[in-house]
């Protein structure tokens, strides 16, 4: 059932965003409920799928345009597969290499979702990369991969769609 509101085929990104807000705040940082958040979340990225889908449908397979609106949305797309990813790694009591596999791609994804690394989502893109490095104590190049390509919003658009949209729901 979808929560977000849909008016003249525009996502609503501001109850988009207080939803987001509520879940962290409800089963994050208050209770740590990570059913819950995760569940919650998963929902939320299953809404952004389908109404994704349905714009490209729309326009012919065609990526939006860069403007603001689709900024935000995909700030907001890569703080949703962040934080689902976060409480599905609370969820878990001992973390198989499956299981650790299906995490580093979710962080990837988030990372590769984000616009402006070197500005606006700097810090954000900063937690994505301590998380990485605190689960996988390895030398990867993940934080500087990121840094140096500084994903345009176009970027992140093909991503978003390459490697989420049409993995999940195909």
């Amino acid at each position: 059932m979808a929560r977000i509101q849909v008016n003249n085929d525009i996502l609503n990104l501001v109850q988009l965003q207080e939803e987001l807000d509520g879940i962290l705040f409800d089963y994050i940082d208050t209770s740590q409920k990570w059913d819950s958040a995760y569940n919650e979340l998963k929902q939320l990225l299953e809404e952004l799928i389908a109404y994704f889908k349905n714009y490209l449908r729309k326009n012919d397979g065609k990526l939006p345009d860069n403007e603001m609106y689709w900024s935000l949305f995909m700030d907001i797309t890569s703080r949703i597969i962040y934080f689902k990813t976060f409480a599905y790694m609370n969820l878990l009591n001992d973390i198989n290499e499956e299981q650790k596999e299906a995490i580093k791609q979710a962080l990837h994804d988030a990372a590769g979702c984000l616009p402006n690394v070197q500005g606006r989502n700097m810090e954000f893109f900063q937690e994505i990369s301590q998380t990485y490095h605190q689960l996988f104590q390895e030398k990867d190049d993940f934080e500087k991969y990121y840094y140096d390509k500084n994903n345009s919003l176009h970027d992140c658009l093909e991503y978003f769609n390459e490697y989420c949209v049409q993995k999940i729901l195909n």
